[in-house]
């Protein structure tokens, strides 16, 4: 075994328990779903001294932006996954609906979420990084995904979020701007 396998396989190798076994199938699986109604939660919150709406939308986006880019990656990059390389990585979740390992889109999608609550929300966005965290390292302990896969990713979502707030501040400026009228 090679490299990121031996990480895979030495990961692996910490799973001792069901339990430990059952936290790294959620966290690979289920964890980024919890962004949707935590999100959605947080769209019926009224609050004036926080920008939700903003934050929200941001999220939103980020989040569709990273799922469309890593998977557009994935089918020209094909790269397979680490249990289809090596017998020695265990498959603890069922098989993937795509079959491309690089870039992992979970991660790349949860990293968006948090980035963007990152940027509006700093409290949350905190929390949300701690859960995207989980939700890679999840998917590299349940042999879907290479540690590369995870950070690619990672930097993938936290550009689609930086990208996403990039458009809208933009806009809003150009928005905000008075036309000059002629003389």
């Amino acid at each position: 075994m090679t490299g990121e396998l031996e990480i895979i396989h030495g990961m692996q190798s910490l799973l001792t328990s069901d339990a430990l076994r059952g936290l790294a199938v959620f966290a690979s699986r289920y964890l980024v779903f919890l962004f949707i109604p935590v999100i959605a939660g947080l769209g019926y919150v009224r609050n004036k001294r926080f920008p939700l709406k903003r934050v929200l939308y941001d999220v939103g986006w980020s989040a569709l932006t990273a799922l469309i880019v890593s998977n557009t990656l994935g089918k020209m990059i094909g790269r397979l996954r680490p249990y289809e390389v090596s017998a020695e990585i265990i498959r603890l979740i069922p098989t993937p609906l795509t079959a491309h390992a690089f870039p992992s889109s979970h991660t790349a999608v949860a990293f968006a979420c948090a980035a963007a609550f990152a940027y509006g929300l700093p409290g949350w966005g905190m929390i949300a990084l701690v859960a995207a965290t989980a939700v890679g390292l999840g998917r590299v302990f349940v042999g879907v995904h290479y540690p590369t896969d995870v950070l690619a990713g990672a930097i993938l979502g936290m550009l689609c979020a930086w990208l996403v707030r990039l458009i809208r501040t933009s806009s809003a400026k150009r928005k905000s701007k008075p036309e000059n009228p002629s003389t």
